[in-house]
């Protein structure tokens, strides 16, 4: 590699390209002077949405780990030789369409699926926006953490929030939350952070906020380092006596019977036959574990052989060390099989107001955290199953016994 292993090299996205959503797995990303499509992995599409604007080499790879950092210059040098990124304006192709309004600018097609399915879960912007309004008074100074949209901030501003700092660590989003903020009106109440929360100054928030809001919920629960960043927010950024919302989150596990079940055993000896490999070895690392994946429990057609039980509490007001390990027990309720674990959380807004994607709860645009045994387990009425939740900036579910 070449000019990327200068640190002061600068780089931006060539205006002439486009991204287009396919399929939530993948970007279909097109250079428009060519017929050519290539397939972008997520994690790269996270360093191509720093580049709308130039940056130096230095100041895009500062925020990854070292491995990471040399990652990310070898795909710079492959984006550079697609002409997909530019080191110099006069690089860029001379005209294209690129299908964009004048509006969103940045020729650049921002991946909105996202916040569009989350504006539509009606059962989570009323609850945020019942919390908030309750919390907001005239002396309000909020900080929405990784506020993408905007739509916390713009209900906070409307509540009569003195002052909100929205902090996103995505260019291209956070332009749009800007355009949005000045076509509603409240661009004067609301000031928009480009970069991620763990590398903005404390003084850069003054005056100190006073309630902060977060959508720091997921699929998977705990994603994205969320405790991490979120207790950091809470130390550096807010005024004694803060609010936040939400201001704690439960951590629910029960065990079900999914039906039809295959054990990964049959599954990895089917490969023998397909593909004239013995993939034992591979056998023993599967069926070492659960597996975990995102799906819906589906109360019509899954069969729930244990009730819920609360696993851990998180407190966001007092919590001070993101990593846990909480032992817990669960009871069959009746004889059969348990084949997977089903986890969902109750988010507590404010004293009043809870938030869950619990599968008898009203539905919400989650999923639920599953995992998967290797083997359905057989139980009988009474039988009790010890297991293990671990949290160290990602989840694992272990089965104990």
């Amino acid at each position: 590699m070449g000019q990327f292993q200068d640190l002061t090299t600068r780089v931006k996205l060539n205006p002439e390209t486009y991204f287009k959503y396919d399929g939530g797995e993948h970007i279909l990303l097109k250079n428009i002077h060519s017929d050519d499509g290539l397939s972008i992995k997520y994690d790269i599409m996270l360093i191509l949405y720093e580049l709308i604007h130039w940056k130096s080499v230095g100041e895009l790879i500062a925020p990854w780990p070292p491995d990471d950092q040399e990652k990310i210059k070898t795909h710079l040098e492959t984006l550079y030789a697609s002409r997909i990124v530019i080191t110099d304006e006069a690089e860029a192709a001379v005209a294209s369409e690129s299908g964009l309004s004048e509006t969103l600018g940045k020729n650049i097609h921002i991946n909105v699926e996202n916040h569009h399915v989350m504006l539509r879960d009606f059962v989570r912007m009323a609850a945020y926006r019942r919390a908030i309004e309750r919390a907001v008074t005239p002396e309000t100074v909020a900080l929405d953490l990784g506020c993408g949209s905007g739509v916390l901030s713009f209900f906070a501003a409307k509540a009569g929030a003195r002052k909100i700092f929205a902090i996103e660590r995505r260019s291209d989003i956070i332009y749009l939350a800007e355009q949005l903020a000045n076509a509603n009106g409240l661009a004067s109440q609301i000031e928009f952070v480009e970069g991620a929360s763990s590398h903005i100054s404390e003084e850069r928030l003054q005056p100190k906020p006073n309630l902060l809001v977060a959508e720091i919920l997921a699929n998977g629960i705990l994603e994205e380092n969320v405790l991490e960043f979120t207790i950091d927010a809470r130390r550096r950024f807010l005024a004694p006596g803060a609010r936040m919302i939400p201001c704690g989150l439960d951590i629910y596990f029960f065990g079900f019977d999914c039906g039809l079940h295959q054990s990964r055993w049959e599954e990895v000896e089917e490969f023998k036959d397909l593909y004239g490999i013995d993939f034992t070895l591979l056998g023993h690392v599967l069926c070492g574990k659960a597996t975990m994946r995102l799906d819906r429990f589906n109360t019509a057609l899954h069969k729930a052989v244990t009730d819920p039980v609360l696993v851990q509490a998180i407190d966001f007001m007092t919590l001070e060390n993101p990593a846990f390990v909480s032992r817990f027990k669960l009871v069959a309720k009746e004889d059969g099989q348990i084949t997977s674990f089903c986890g969902y959380f109750k988010a507590h807004l404010d004293a009043e107001t809870v938030l869950t994607n619990s599968p008898w709860a009203p539905p919400t645009h989650w999923t639920h955290l599953i995992y998967t045994l290797p083997a359905a387990r057989s139980v009988k009425r009474g039988d009790v199953l010890q297991l293990e939740l671990i949290y160290d900036g990602a989840m694992r579910l272990q089965l104990l016994d």
